[in-house]
């Protein structure tokens, strides 16, 4: 029960990632501005505002308003989770693309994300989940780029992408030996990247 009402909400996130992150992007660019205006950030003060439909206290306000935001956020995922999502993606990409600022610092994290979304015939759709294992007692999943070795005069490694959580949008590329890198055949990169947004709470309720 608990997996039915969180996947959309991951799947919504992930969507929204491009835009989340392109709007964080831009905080910390500003965040000298920022600190010099007072405490509260942009994206804060307007979720505050729009939970002053509920509530005159500002503390309720902003629960209020982070509230509304979760709910936008579950009703987009089970939109995209249908026919729509191309549509979705199609609008939202072209009025983002509108905007002067916006536009360039979108293009490419939205790209990114879509790419860990392993929408099918995607970039990514050739990718498979593996478990790496570091030392003994240490192991990550990550994904195999592909099943080609390579070898730079220290032997035969695969090449592996580790991505990061909460937002699944950097991590690293490592060169790891065949022997420490195990498929995990039970898990579509969809899965992966949804695992990373919800920082394991999705794969925990199952």
């Amino acid at each position: 029960m608990i997996r039915k009402f969180l996947s959309p909400f991951a799947t919504g996130l992930l969507f929204l990632a491009p835009v989340l992150l392109t709007l964080i992007l831009l905080n910390w660019l500003s965040g000298y501005l920022i600190a010099a205006l007072g405490p509260e950030t942009p994206l804060g003060h307007m979720l505050g505002a729009a939970g002053m439909i509920f509530t005159p206290s500002p503390l309720a306000a902003f629960w209020a308003g982070i509230g509304m935001a979760a709910l936008l956020v579950w009703v987009v995922g089970l939109l995209v989770q249908t026919r729509f999502r191309q549509r979705l993606e199609g609008g939202l990409d072209g009025l983002i693309a509108r905007i002067p600022v916006l536009g360039p610092l979108y293009r490419p994290l939205a790209q990114f994300v879509r790419m860990m979304g392993s929408s099918p015939g995607g970039e990514m759709s050739g990718m498979s989940v593996v478990s790496v294992r570091f030392g003994e007692s240490v192991e990550a999943l990550a994904l195999l780029t592909s099943p080609r070795l390579h070898d730079f005069g220290q032997g035969s490694r695969y090449l592996v992408l580790i991505p990061t959580a909460p937002v699944p949008v950097g991590g690293g590329l490592l060169f790891v030996e065949p022997s420490r890198v195990k498929p995990v055949p039970t898990m579509g990169v969809d899965d992966l990247a949804k695992l990373y947004v919800t920082m394991g709470t999705l794969e925990a309720a199952k």
